[in-house]
């Protein structure tokens, strides 16, 4: 089912609602074959209630697989949220640690940002990470790990910024997560 989701959305509908299609009257015209039609008569109220017991399962099933997947967009969402507020308060509070310091991380903080929508976003389509990206989140802790605090503000500052830039990487991380998959395979099997 990875195949499927690697897929555009309609490429990937066109896909299940034809094979799922074909694959009904396959079956109705080979049983219509095989099988003859008084035979067929008389398990008609049995096969009703089979039937409409399938009907409940299936119904069960595409609602549990709409609650995933809007629970799934839902955390993606707020990690996306969590990860652009975290890397807004680096960018603020570089401020405070120096001109040279500073501005460097504010740099390297566009140059991530820049990568997470130019390289990240296209390849989280994929279900993969840019290295790029991962090089240029990097790039802010060597930067950031530049500064010698002097004073307690400084230091204080200095703190802050290593505990929003972990945000950022931990929302960066959900994000590459819920990118690889929404769907639980079982609820694909059944």
């Amino acid at each position: 089912m990875l195949f499927l989701t690697a897929q555009p959305l309609w490429l990937s509908a066109t896909i299940l609602v034809g094979f799922g299609t074909l694959l009904g009257m396959a079956g109705t015209v080979l049983v219509r074959r095989r099988i003859g039609l008084e035979r067929l008569r008389t398990n008609n109220e049995v096969a009703g209630f089979k039937f409409a017991t399938l009907g409940v399962l299936y119904a069960v099933m595409l609602a549990f697989a709409v609650v995933v997947v809007w629970e799934k967009f839902d955390d993606a969402e707020n990690a996306v949220a969590t990860e652009a507020g975290a890397a807004t308060t680096v960018y603020r509070l570089a401020a405070g640690i120096g001109d040279k310091p500073g501005a460097a991380v504010r740099d390297h903080m566009t140059a991530y940002l820049t990568s997470a929508i130019a390289e990240d976003w296209p390849a989280m389509e994929r279900g993969k990470a840019s290295p790029a990206t991962t090089r240029a989140l990097d790039d802010i802790y060597a930067a950031a790990l530049t500064f010698g605090p002097a004073d307690l503000r400084g230091a204080s500052a200095m703190s802050e910024i290593l505990h929003q830039l972990d945000a950022v990487t931990e929302a960066r991380r959900d994000r590459l997560v819920m990118a690889s998959g929404i769907v639980p395979g079982v609820v694909w099997i059944v």
